[in-house]
């Protein structure tokens, strides 16, 4: 029996498949945007690539052109019935991550993609959803009343904020909901933390939150003093608890936090970087966001200045900090599956830095 994934040529969603891949012995079955079977292919191939060579050049991989916010995932009939019998179990990772964008922008993908997914799953062969969601449905929070959440706390439209993305992903864990009460589906969802660069590589996308933020801080000189602390781990680990945890048995209907067990201060971020060598000065979140605006012709003070959700991820004000992400019952399960937390100390940040570097130096002045 095959597994689907959704997201595969994503940050997590290709390390994920490569975990899939190493852990599982039947076809993955990577659901892919694309205009045709051979841009599907390379898209996913070359994804892998930069993961693991091995999941890359794998014969058990199969990838197939698809639209999650298209009726039926953007197959055709056939294709999706034949692959709604072969499939056990669907991997939903797939998502619109853009944290400035509007909640009309992201549904088709976020909310729509996932309903999509809930019906391929009614279909033919029953099959586990495997649904990755993520802690940002708890931003706000506090807001609502909540000083701390844990893994039976249901998200709503005030613990996420005025926030586009994380109302998608509110909306789309109701549907799952829905989805276990009126069609019996078997579903296991996963809110993965503040995901943070590769801890082998210090590999990161470039419309990463974190990437943006120590970027912005490179080329102004100064970062705001963030009161936040937000539930995190690197993006190796979390599609290693994620498949893991996923595989264990008896998860369906369970929630998990997928996190390392202490949380991120956001201040360890700018002082990680001033202890690799950036003399970099603390300044009042106002000074910080006027400081953006004088240099907004760069690509990283001008995206950081837009990103309003800085607000409550960095803890700008007391009011908005985030909430106390509980998590033990997900940290002990993840333990019981062997998955180690990598270090994520100096040298950690050295390697992130340096591949920042490497590949946008041209963009931060001073340093390339």
């Amino acid at each position: 029996m095959a597994v689907v994934l959704t997201g595969g040529t994503g940050f997590v969603g290709s390390r994920l498949c490569a975990e899939l891949l190493r852990r599982t012995d039947g076809p993955v079955v990577c659901l892919v945007r694309a205009e045709d079977a051979a841009q599907a292919e390379r898209r996913m191939r070359s994804a892998l690539a930069g993961v693991d060579e091995g999941a890359a050049a794998s014969p058990r991989l199969r990838v197939v052109p698809a639209d999650l916010s298209a009726d039926r995932l953007g197959l055709g009939e056939d294709t999706f019935q034949a692959l709604a019998e072969e499939a056990e179990a669907v991997y939903h990772s797939g998502a619109s991550v853009h944290l400035a964008a509007s909640y009309e922008r992201v549904a088709p993908v976020n909310l729509g993609g996932t309903r999509h997914v809930i019906r391929f799953c009614t279909t033919g062969t029953p099959k586990h959803l495997h649904h990755v969601s993520t802690l940002g449905v708890f931003l706000a929070a506090r807001d609502a009343g909540l000083e701390r959440v844990v893994e039976s706390t249901m998200p709503t439209l005030r613990t996420c904020g005025p926030f586009g993305y994380l109302r998608t992903k509110v909306e789309a864990e109701q549907a799952v909901a829905a989805a276990v009460t009126d069609h019996n589906v078997a579903a296991t969802v996963y809110r993965p933390g503040l995901v943070l660069a590769d801890s082998r590589d210090g590999a990161a996308p470039t419309n990463d939150f974190t990437t943006c933020v120590l970027a912005a801080a490179i080329v102004t000189g100064c970062y705001p003093t963030a009161l936040g602390e937000l539930p995190a781990s690197t993006v190796d680990h979390t599609a290693q608890a994620i498949a893991a945890l996923s595989l264990s048995p008896g998860t369906a209907g369970q929630v998990f936090h997928i996190m390392r067990p202490e949380p991120l201060p956001m201040r360890e971020l700018f002082e990680r970087a001033r202890e690799n060598g950036y003399p970099l000065r603390e300044v009042s979140a106002q000074e910080w966001r006027d400081t953006l605006h004088a240099h907004r012709t760069n690509p990283w003070a001008r995206a950081a200045h837009a990103l309003e959700i800085c607000t409550y991820t960095l803890g700008l004000t007391p009011e908005c900090r985030p909430p106390e992400v509980g998590g033990d019952a997900s940290t002990l399960a993840a333990d019981q599956t062997g998955v180690q937390v990598p270090a994520t100390g100096t040298a950690y940040y050295r390697r992130l830095l340096e591949r920042l570097v490497r590949k946008h130096g041209e963009s931060l002045p001073g340093v390339a």
